[in-house]
């Protein structure tokens, strides 16, 4: 039986399965199967494919996240400790590297045990860094993923370096252990003329912003 009133006609399946002899239920089921293959490279091309001009990165230990980053930028063999490190190709000098966080036992809001940890590390921070000046610090939420961001400046090969130091969790609850440690470097130019323009500007936004845990691409 039809499913449109006789006034409209046959229906397209009506149509083919009668030229073809085959059952229209046949040629329903082909149809679907067809718009089916449609939704799946559209989807690949849209969320699996990566964009021209970009690449995807996926760590998966000892902490897994994943990130996009553009070709301004490349991916070099991570330092003692790192999961991953990305410097910059060109121009004034910009990296991001990224540290597992392992936080010590705490009761509360993570926020918290995030504030009481980034005193000491702008502390240990003073002592590393040829002239650190620490420029402010703060909740910062990524992706909906809390964390707690250093912003500071140091001289670094003799020029003027902004900085920001990031402590990311996947979520507040349950009450996180696990993190990543994030500091990302630019050396002031017109595009990060200040402190805060680090992953506001230039390269470094497009890794930041589109840092997530686990293996689902941004």
């Amino acid at each position: 039986m039809s499913v449109v009133r006789e006034e409209f006609g046959p229906t397209l399946p009506e149509l083919v399965g009668a030229r073809l002899h085959v059952a229209v239920r046949t040629v329903w089921r082909a149809l679907a199967a067809a718009g089916l293959v449609v939704v799946l490279v559209l989807a690949w091309l849209l969320f699996v494919r990566d964009t021209p001009g970009q690449a995807g990165v996926v760590v998966r230990e000892p902490v897994t996240y994943n990130l996009i980053f553009t070709d301004a930028l490349r991916r070099v063999a991570p330092r003692a400790g790192e999961t991953l490190r990305l410097q910059s190709r060109a121009g004034a000098p910009q990296s991001f590297a990224v540290r597992p966080l392992r936080l010590a036992p705490y009761k509360g809001d993570v926020s918290a045990a995030l504030t009481l940890l980034s005193a000491r590390l702008i502390r240990e921070m003073g002592a590393t860094y040829p002239g650190f000046l620490w420029r402010g610090d703060g909740r910062v939420n990524i992706n909906q993923q809390p964390g707690y961001q250093i912003v500071f400046q140091a001289r670094i090969g003799g020029h003027t370096t902004y900085g920001k130091r990031v402590l990311l969790v996947a979520a507040p609850d349950p009450p996180p252990r696990e993190g990543l440690d994030i500091t990302m470097l630019a050396q002031r130019s017109p595009a990060i003329p200040r402190a805060d323009a680090v992953a506001a500007n230039g390269a470094l936004k497009t890794p930041y912003r589109s840092l997530r845990f686990g293996t689902d691409r941004p």
